[in-house]
């Protein structure tokens, strides 16, 4: 679930860049010229929503009621969002807590968000999808697939809590995307470049881990298109940050991101009991 923080800066930007004028109390869908139509009911947007829904920043996808509030369950940039709106206009966003401690929130919005089917896009990115192997001639236990950035935090700490997996069998597929520097292409091309790319960004974790400069050479422009189109499928698959994990259960593709070392261990175990 995505943190409250990022879905009030969303209010926040609606309510400012909109502002609270008469057109946007009347909440009228610019499209139609109508209120937001959802199933038999017509539901009007409070002003917050009715900004970003204008501006195209959100789509809405479900609007439902529970007790006194209006739930707006909508989406922004791959990832669902559930808003909670008053009678008078007030919006919450993130947890709502009933009187028995029980977060409505997540309760409606695991129950609600629509579950993608990624198995197209995955038929399409294993065929023309670029990665580097930590297993290229293959007598793995398990594969997955991970969107990495070089200069990704959170990639590097992925990458050290599985590496005892990944000497124990476990195959990972690394996918470089570059959107966090301006040296991320060239870092990108250093690495595969080198006769063993996993080594590679062994190394290159090992510098991040010093502080140092890291190995670059001047990308190309085929490499430069490469990174583009795993970025094209890095958004094709709804995965709005790294590390992105791609990964087939049950002949069904999934995507996840990162996950603490014990949760991680079980998916690892599950990644392996696929054939």
């Amino acid at each position: 679930m995505v943190s409250s923080r990022k879905l009030s800066t969303l209010l926040i930007a609606g309510a400012l860049f909109g502002g609270f004028s008469a057109q946007s109390m009347a909440a009228i869908n610019s499209n139609t010229d109508q209120p937001i139509a959802t199933g038999s009911s017509l539901q009007v947007a409070p002003p917050q929503l009715k900004n970003l829904i204008d501006q195209g920043v959100i789509e809405v996808i479900e609007v439902f009621q529970h007790d006194s509030f209006t739930g707006w369950l909508v989406k922004n940039q791959g990832e669902y969002h559930l808003y909670w709106a008053t009678k008078d206009n007030y919006v919450v966003a993130g947890p709502l807590i009933d009187q028995n401690g029980i977060n409505i929130t997540s309760k409606y919005l695991d129950a609600k968000k629509p579950i993608p089917d990624y198995n197209k896009v995955f038929e399409n990115f294993e065929n023309e999808g670029w990665y580097f192997s930590t297993h290229p001639k293959g007598n793995s236990k398990g594969t997955m697939y991970v969107f990495i950035e070089p200069f990704c935090g959170w990639c590097s700490k992925l990458f050290n809590e599985i590496e005892p997996a990944i000497q124990d069998g476990l195959e990972v597929r690394w996918v470089p995307v570059s959107f966090l520097s301006a040296q991320s292409p060239d870092v990108i091309e250093y690495i595969t470049s080198q006769p063993d790319p996993y080594a590679a960004l062994q190394e290159h974790e090992h510098i991040r881990a010093q502080r140092a400069r890291p190995n670059t050479k001047p990308a190309t422009v085929k490499t430069r298109e490469l990174i583009e189109k795993n970025g094209d499928f890095m958004k094709a698959f709804d995965i709005a940050g790294t590390p992105g994990i791609v990964y087939v259960q049950n002949g069904k593709a999934k995507v996840a991101g990162y996950m603490k070392p014990a949760q991680m261990q079980e998916f690892i175990k599950m990644i392996e009991s696929q054939k």
